[in-house]
Order: C-alpha cells, then sequence, then structure tokens
C-alpha cells in the first residue's frame, strides 16, 4: 500500500460571494484581496463564488421584483481575481443572467481567457452541468454547481445560455389560527432537477477521485435559517457521490453539517462583495428591508462600497485537505470584512476571531457540528446533534 505523505496532500481553498469593481471605481484590481491573495495562493486549488458578470455585453432583464443590486461589472475586473490567485469560480447564481445571453457568454470568455475555469454557467445546459476537473499530484478532482435561487429565464436549456438550475417549490401552511401568525414554510426540490444532478454527480465521480458541488441556496439575511429542502439536496447529492458541498447566496455565514461523514458548508458568506459604481442607495438597503421584517434592532455598518447588518463582516476561507485521493480534512480560517468589501483572515489573538467563531457556533451546535480551534485555524467535527 502507497504511503501517503505531506508532499501528496492537496489543499483546496473556497470563500464565498465576490463581486469586483475596482475598475468600475477607478482603483487598482489588485488591491480588492490585497490582505488575502498571499493566503489564497497557498492552495493547489482556489475558488470563489462569482457574483456578478464581468461584460460590457446585453441588456437588463426583466426581474419578478424590482431591485437596486444587479450584477454586472467591467471585464477588466477579472484581473482582481487573478490578482487574488483563484483558479475556478461558481457563477451560477441569481444574478448570473441580469443582463441576458450574451453578457453571460462573455463572462465565461474573459475568465477562461485570464487562466480561470469556470463552472455553473454556460451556452447551453449541456455546458453548464459540465464539471471541471483539476488534476493535482496525480489525484483528480472535480467540481460542479448549481443554482436554486433564480427566476425561470435564468436557467440555461439546449440552445439557451444560462445557468444549472436546481428549482424547489414553495408551499405555505398554517400553524396557528390566528391572523397574522407567520405560515411553516414547505420546500421541495423539483425531483428532475435532482436527479439531473445526482446524474452529474455519478458522472464526474466516474471521472474523478474527489467531487466537490457548489450551489446557490437558502435564505438571505436571516441569521442561522436554513430552508427544509437544503438538507434534502445536500443529503441526496452526498449519496449520489459529491464529498463536500460549499454553499452560497445568504450574504451571512451559516451553520455546517455533517453528513455520513462528509461536510456540508450552508453558507460560506460573503467575501468581496462591492456594491455596483453606477448606483447609490443607502448603505445596505435591502438587508435593510429583510431586516425591518425580521430582525428589529441589529445594529448596521456601511458605505455606498459595501454595508447591512453588522453579521455580514463575516467570513471564512475554508481549507480542504485530500490526501490518499480522499478529503482527509476540513477546516476553516475566520475573516472580517471592511466597510470597502476588503477581507482579511484573522489571527486567533485578534478579539474579532472569537466574535466571528461564536456566530458560527451558535449556528452549528443544532446540527451537531463541532469546532475546535488549532493555531489560526477552526477544525470541523461530527458531534452528538442536538435535538
Amino acid at each position: 500500500m502507497a504511503t501517503t505523505t505531506a508532499s501528496d496532500e492537496i489543499i483546496i481553498h473556497s470563500v464565498g460571494d465576490v463581486s469586483p469593481r475596482r475598475i468600475d471605481y477607478g482603483e487598482p484590481p489588485e488591491s480588492l484581496f490585497a490582505m488575502v491573495a498571499g493566503r489564497i495562493k497557498e492552495a493547489d486549488i482556489s475558488v470563489c463564488q462569482l457574483e456578478c458578470n464581468l461584460s460590457t455585453k446585453g441588456w437588463l432583464q426583466y426581474r419578478s421584483r424590482p431591485t437596486t443590486w444587479y450584477g454586472r461589472a467591467h471585464p477588466d475586473n477579472v484581473k482582481s481575481l487573478v490578482h487574488g490567485g483563484f483558479s475556478l469560480v461558481t457563477h451560477a447564481s441569481n444574478h448570473c443572467f441580469d443582463y441576458g445571453p450574451d453578457s453571460i457568454v462573455e463572462t465565461v470568455e474573459v475568465l477562461r481567457r485570464n487562466g480561470i475555469e469556470v463552472i455553473g454557467v454556460g451556452r447551453n445546459i449541456e455546458e453548464a452541468r459540465r464539471p471541471a476537473i483539476f488534476e493535482r499530484k496525480g489525484t483528480k478532482v472535480a467540481f460542479l454547481d448549481y443554482n436554486s435561487v433564480l427566476p425561470e429565464e435564468y436557467q440555461a436549456r439546449e440552445d439557451k445560455p444560462g445557468c444549472a438550475p436546481l428549482k424547489i417549490s414553495t408551499y405555505y401552511e398554517t400553524q396557528e389560527f390566528e391572523p397574522g401568525t407567520p405560515p411553516k414554510v414547505i420546500t421541495i426540490p423539483r425531483e428532475d432537477d435532482v436527479k439531473a444532478m445526482e446524474d452529474d454527480i455519478r458522472r464526474a465521480r466516474a471521472q474523478a477521485d474527489v467531487v466537490v458541488m457548489s450551489i446557490h441556496w437558502g435564505v438571505h439575511f436571516i441569521p442561522g435559517v436554513l430552508a427544509d429542502y437544503q438538507f434534502t439536496v445536500g443529503h441526496r447529492a452526498i449519496d449520489a457521490g459529491a464529498d463536500l458541498i460549499l454553499g452560497s447566496h445568504p450574504h451571512l455565514l451559516k451553520g455546517i453539517e455533517i453528513y455520513k461523514g462528509k461536510v456540508i458548508f450552508f453558507s460560506q458568506g460573503n467575501f468581496a462583495q462591492e456594491t455596483p459604481h453606477h448606483i447609490k442607495p443607502p448603505p445596505g438597503i435591502l438587508p435593510r428591508r429583510m431586516s425591518k421584517i425580521y430582525r428589529s434592532g441589529e445594529n448596521e455598518f456601511g458605505t455606498d462600497r459595501y454595508g447591512g447588518p453588522h453579521d455580514k463582516q463575516y467570513t471564512m476561507m475554508i481549507k480542504c485537505v485530500i490526501s490518499g485521493k480522499r478529503i482527509s480534512k476540513v477546516s476553516f480560517f475566520p475573516g472580517w470584512v471592511n466597510d470597502r468589501a476588503e477581507p482579511r483572515l484573522l489571527s486567533r489573538d485578534d478579539s474579532k476571531f472569537n466574535e466571528v467563531l461564536s456566530y458560527i457556533e451558535r449556528w452549528c451546535r443544532p446540527l451537531g457540528t463541532g469546532l475546535t480551534v488549532e493555531g489560526d485555524e477552526v477544525m470541523v467535527y461530527p458531534q452528538r446533534r442536538a435535538d
């Protein structure tokens, strides 16, 4: 039997939502990740969720609700991702099709021309579902990406660009016979989309030693809350062969679950989410609207560049170690995002380290996930699940 050594280890780093707009603000692109680029580049494969198109093409699509935030930045902003050291971008999201088919196609071309692979979107559904496969030190790692937060027209089809969909049906059930009492929200994934995801995972599994799935999902801006469908989808993905699940979209850190020994990060939070330069809403206008409904009395922070409820400043960089062609360790580094949307990773002696860690622990505890600190790194392990 071959002996695994440190030289055989493969490290994956992953972070949450990124919207680079330094070029739009007339600032150096390398400044966005200046405090973290060195750490990101320590990995063999580094991943982020790209929340905006990198394009000058297309036109603003009809949205089911009005919004002041929509997703397009100048293509030259790709330089921030290059300086940041990212090798892979996940792009299936509720903003990937904001400017239509031409914009999404240009984004894919810009990323690949600059040496960054992209998944979750494409010129058609076949390309959107296609995995990115990286080979490092004799081990193959496949990445897939899906979107559960999408208007119908955002999904790719046989002859239309878009994203890989994993659509969800939502129902409301009365809990009390009292007017105004909040209903129970029931979410059920569309079976055809789940089966397509399972087929994709099995095909990727046949081509690679490790399969990592990213997914844009969940409830944004509300601390801790997870939708029922997230457990269904996450567990079925692992049953089909996924080894790690990386969630994005809620713009907050959320809990971590371990299912059959495989880790599910329900949300990696924001990492470098700059507000579009051409709009000047009050800081955090969308999160403030959500806060008014669900989070009265919350502290807020921010500027035109980045703002909202204070816990939008909490972030993380996930570290996944692969050895012997399997995942051997999963951990994360707590981080902090300033009001210029610039992330930094926290050292153990920084008071903000415990603030971020305590926040994550609060949401991990009910999921039966334990966290232990080793230096500046937080290890993820299973413990007894709370009832």
